[in-house]
């Protein structure tokens, strides 16, 4: 088995160029510094994306942040290796996206609920227009701790709560919740929440709101 083998990868300017622009960006928006360069690991196969997570994962995952690091699908074996088409502006995106899971675990000292964490970087990353704007939430609460319960997922909604929340109260009051994460875990998250925003998190407030 060869999978451990490091590749030595060729050098990309627009994927450079991508990720030191999104974190000049989200420096603002968090008023934070990361104390870390960001390395870009390429993966060339599932089994070492496999092996990275620890788990095996689903056939749509292309790309992992953790600590300083990204992990992304190798362009050449892009398709092979997941079920998407390789498309570079969708990946620039997605570089965009794992950078804002830094910042997010910066301000808030954690990665759950995985829906705030998700629904921060398809916001920022400008992600959010890939997707369909929902007719109503009806699933988001279920992904506190993972990001894929049989056929649905994380991402399809998450995004949308938060545009919501930052429509309703502005941005520097998402991003100073996102940081009073810091005091809480996910059997406060309720109470933090009601707290800083005024009302229960449920389905019916949000699709309200």
């Amino acid at each position: 088995m060869d999978h451990y083998n490091l590749v030595k990868a060729e050098y990309n300017q627009i994927y450079q160029d991508t990720i030191d622009q999104a974190v000049s960006e989200y420096q603002k928006i968090f008023s934070l510094s990361l104390f870390q360069n960001i390395c870009l690991i390429y993966l060339y196969s599932r089994q070492q994306f496999d092996d990275v997570l620890g788990r095996k994962t689903l056939p749509f995952e292309t790309a992992y942040s953790t600590q300083n690091l990204i992990f992304l699908m190798h362009p050449d074996v892009f398709e092979k290796e997941s079920n998407k088409k390789y498309d570079e502006q969708r990946t620039l995106l997605t570089l965009r996206h794992e950078v804002c899971h830094k910042f997010f675990q910066y301000a808030a000292w954690r990665t759950r609920p995985v829906w705030l964490n998700e629904g921060t970087s398809i916001y920022f990353s400008g992600q959010i227009k890939l997707y369909t704007r929902p007719e109503k939430f009806n699933n988001f609460l279920l992904f506190s701790e993972t990001n894929s319960i049989e056929d649905k997922d994380v991402y399809q909604e998450s995004g949308f709560v938060v545009e919501k929340l930052i429509n309703k109260y502005g941005q520097d009051s998402y991003i100073n919740f996102i940081k009073s994460l810091r005091n809480t875990n996910l059997e406060t998250f309720p109470n933090l929440f009601e707290t800083h925003f005024g009302f229960k998190l449920n389905y019916d407030n949000i699709n309200n709101l």
